[in-house]
């Protein structure tokens, strides 16, 4: 599937890091003309417009400031890996979870979007009771992508070279947003195509209107949950309602799409993504793309 740069997701405030650009992005929402956009190494919201070119602004998710050095910035991260919206009264509301990966990134993030130009309402949750629940289920932990299907969240576990298989985990929402007790359970496993000996690993997940799923995937050369590797492959996966891969399409050009978002039209699944260079000096870029039918169209 061919990959379309539309713009790099520069912001109207400098980052810490010295950047008005929001690297590593790792999660995404579209709502409207509205792009929401977490990155897996900062501790803010980016906001974008989709009909317009101004930088986006930023929603501060947790206090604090990360440090510019990169290898301590990687310790301290919270490490955002999921965005997506969540039913509400009023409003807009997000939900940003942790990848859990480590002890700093057992947190998740709800914020309320009122709209009228109100100030954003943020409240940090503690996830240590999700992954507490996640822990027997899978061989080690790193949630990358989430859809709420009814009152249910598909957390996605993403694999690696020691763990080729990514897993597919259900829990309740009530659950998570409550902070309390975790009733989880493993839904399914995921073992995805090689590119040149390296598996397909899950990195986000969207659902369409049909009921299907599509999901990124990166072939990425590394054999645990926290350290980065050599990106050799990339592609847009679709299951079926049943959880059932039912397509994998490679990407053109091969980058680490780390956010999803689709819709279907008469052609097909059209995509926004954003992706994730692994590099804190490179800029995420926003794209877009095709994935035509039958089967994202089926019903």
């Amino acid at each position: 599937m061919q990959l379309t740069h539309i713009c790099d997701l520069a912001v109207d405030t400098l980052l810490p890091s010295g950047h008005a650009f929001l690297s590593a992005a790792s999660g995404m929402v579209a709502c409207g003309s509205a792009l929401y956009v977490v990155a897996d190494d900062a501790q803010c919201l980016g906001v974008f417009d989709l009909e317009g070119a101004a930088p986006g602004r930023l929603i501060p998710l947790i206090a604090g400031y990360l440090p510019v050095d990169a290898a301590e910035r990687k310790k301290r991260k919270p490490d955002f890996e999921i965005l997506l919206a969540v039913p509400c009264a009023a409003g807009i509301r997000l939900l940003a979870l942790g990848s859990g990966s480590t002890g700093r990134r057992m947190r998740g993030v709800v914020v309320d979007l009122p709209g009228d130009d109100a100030p954003a309402s943020v409240r940090v949750i503690d996830l240590q009771s999700l992954f507490a629940a996640i822990v027997p289920l899978v061989p080690e932990i790193n949630l990358e992508g989430a859809v709420l299907r009814g009152e249910e969240l598909l957390l996605f576990n993403r694999g690696n070279s020691a763990h080729p298989a990514s897993q597919i985990i259900a829990v309740p929402l009530a659950e998570v947003l409550s902070g309390g007790p975790i009733t989880a359970r493993l839904r399914a496993g995921l073992r995805l195509p090689t590119v040149s000996g390296v598996p397909l690993t899950v990195t986000d997940a969207c659902l369409l209107a049909s009921g299907h799923i599509l999901l990124s995937a990166a072939a990425e050369a590394t054999d645990n949950s926290y350290a980065d590797g050599a990106l050799v492959g990339a592609a847009i996966v679709e299951l079926g309602a049943d959880l059932a891969v039912r397509r994998v399409e490679p990407l053109d050009p091969v980058l680490k799409v780390e956010g999803l978002s689709a819709q279907i039209m008469a052609d097909g699944a059209h995509l926004l993504c954003v992706t994730d260079a692994d590099d804190p000096d490179a800029a995420s870029g926003l794209y877009r793309g095709v994935l035509g039918p039958p089967m994202a169209c089926a019903v």
